[in-house]
């Protein structure tokens, strides 16, 4: 065979085999598909999208920027705090645990060493250091544990713990939910993001169905232990019960 008729063989196969996958692709283009079943992935709230400005506090001298000025507690019944008096922490003498959008106006922080036996969310360190603040129609001043201090190691919680911003302005909730959120109460409509602001973090639930799950949340007022149970459709709490 002369090269010229090899060359037009192979010229032959390489458009045939071309012709045929450009055929085998559109059938199967066209044919049924078959549908593959997915996890549903849950879709964010609205409040869940909102960007929460962080200062990324990181030492005394990044935390005294907040002197003189104003923050929101993020989390709830999740911080001990004290009463402030002459220059000193009063350990023994607990104030309670700072509630769920909190308003904290920011003295000073101030370094202090623990005692032994001393329980927070706050890791125990060398030292440790704490915000001391005042609260709107409250007298005194109060102290609460914000970081772990120990050279490289401290670890600083301002950035989870607090709302930098008031809250108010950052979600644009119905007039009528806030006074529940500061009463610490639950109402029936309320989100479930909606609840944990009025009701705090300790909290169990029977699921992980964010928003269609009856979530148990426990609040401390001044000494007082209430529990709430909310149930939730459409994450819509649809029943509130308490003690």
């Amino acid at each position: 065979m002369k090269n010229w008729q090899i060359i037009g063989a192979i010229t032959l196969l390489v458009l045939a085999i071309a012709a045929w996958r450009i055929i085998s692709y559109e059938r199967e283009r066209k044919a049924p598909g078959i549908a593959v079943n997915k996890p549903a992935q849950r879709q964010l709230s609205d409040d869940q999208m909102v960007f929460v400005r962080p200062m990324l506090i990181d030492s005394m001298k990044s935390a005294h920027v907040l002197n003189g000025k104003s923050v929101w507690m993020k989390t709830g019944y999740t911080v001990i705090y004290y009463p402030y008096r002459t220059g000193r922490i009063d350990f023994p003498h607990e104030a309670g645990w700072l509630p769920p959008a909190q308003e904290l106006q920011v003295k000073d922080f101030v370094e202090a060493t623990t005692p032994q036996d001393w329980v927070s969310s706050i890791p125990r360190g060398p030292r440790n250091a704490f915000v001391v603040f005042t609260q709107p129609d409250r007298k005194g001043e109060f102290a609460a544990p914000v970081a772990s201090l120990d050279g490289a190691k401290s670890n600083w919680a301002c950035d989870d713990i607090f709302f930098y911003q008031d809250p108010k302005t950052l979600y644009h909730w119905p007039a009528d939910l806030w006074p529940a959120v500061a009463q610490h109460t639950a109402k029936q409509g309320m989100s479930e993001f909606q609840a944990t602001m009025a009701l705090g973090n300790i909290q169990q639930s029977d699921s992980k169905d964010f928003g269609n799950r009856t979530v148990k949340y426990t609040t401390v007022d001044q000494g007082q232990t209430h529990h709430f149970s909310v149930t939730f459709s459409g994450d819509k709490a649809t029943s509130v019960t308490s003690d």
